[in-house]
């Protein structure tokens, strides 16, 4: 038989201490010799390649910072690429002292080319800013400056006094106007002439607005067989609210208000909330920036706008 004593003293033995000395090492061992296992069995990720965007420097753009006279026009060209990451984002900022954002857009590509054309506005300084974006977040942009030249000098304008353009229900007035020949166009003329058709008026739930055919909720008032949705060619032109005064407007013999109304990364595809006395600055579908004042509003689905309109030559 054992005695007890016998396994006492076993208990306390160093044969006993060795034993549990070995066996907590091993616990603590074998986690850490898998862990390295696993890692060295991983295989590293490939290093992460930034995308890259560029201006294009092709004939007819313009890609490098330039000294423009108020009002002139450029086309700027932008080219970006990913070999890693798919694109997912791109941004247009403009700021003449007031930072604003012109686009804003997600995509899933891993190229891009973008055309902007820009109308040198009358701010001293204006910078354009290009910024792209991978799937691993990797941010890359280029910058471009134009700066108002001192020789500058201010262009001529068209006015158009009195031009009325009725409602969608309207049945004696047109709702279609052309800026280049002046002419107010019914649904079925302004469907004959889808090119010519600059600006449109409706009148929604609680206000008149100006916006152009390929404004989106202008088919949803113009309807039919010879309706927006029907057509092939959409004009759009952009507006923007101002502050300017009526008499202000009224003495504007050049373009030197429009450009100084004018902001590129404000416009958007009506103008709103059309009242009496209000100035709109606005861009045509020919790239030719004008105001329009509103000089009278008859509000319903039959009603009629009153305007005059002043556009660079």
């Amino acid at each position: 038989m054992i005695r007890k004593n016998v396994t006492r003293d076993m208990q306390k033995s160093p044969y006993r201490c060795l034993t549990m000395g070995h066996f907590w090492s091993m616990q603590i061992m074998i986690p850490i010799a898998m862990l390295i296992l696993s890692l060295s069995s991983c295989k590293k990720d490939p290093a992460q390649v930034a995308p890259v965007i560029s201006f294009i420097s092709e004939q007819g753009y313009t890609s490098h910072d330039t000294i423009l006279q108020a009002g002139q026009k450029v086309k700027i060209g932008i080219r970006a690429a990913t070999t890693n990451a798919n694109l997912t984002y791109f941004s247009v900022r403009f700021n003449d002292g007031k930072s604003q954002i012109l686009l804003d857009s997600g995509m899933n590509t891993p190229s891009l080319i973008y055309n902007l054309e820009v109308i040198k506005t009358n701010a001293p300084q204006e910078q354009w800013t290009f910024v792209i974006m991978d799937r691993n977040r990797i941010e890359q942009s280029v910058q471009i400056v134009f700066t108002k030249s001192d020789s500058s000098k201010w262009g001529k304008i068209r006015t158009m006094h009195d031009i009325i353009l009725g409602a969608q229900e309207n049945s004696t007035i047109g709702s279609f106007f052309s800026l280049t020949d002046t002419s107010v166009m019914i649904l079925t003329q302004a469907f004959e002439n889808q090119p010519m058709a600059d600006i449109v008026y409706y009148y929604g739930q609680y206000e008149g607005t100006l916006a152009s055919p390929n404004e989106a909720e202008a088919p949803g008032f113009f309807t039919g067989p010879e309706g927006i949705a029907n057509w092939t060619f959409k004009n759009e032109t952009r507006y923007d609210t101002t502050m300017i005064q009526s008499q202000v407007f009224d003495q504007s013999l050049n373009d030197s208000l429009i450009l100084s109304a004018y902001e590129p990364a404000a416009g958007k595809k009506k103008g709103k909330y059309v009242q009496p006395g209000m100035v709109f600055s606005f861009r045509s579908p020919a790239g030719k920036l004008g105001l329009i004042k509103i000089e009278d509003v008859i509000p319903s689905p039959s009603g009629s706008v009153k305007m005059t309109v002043k556009i660079q030559e």
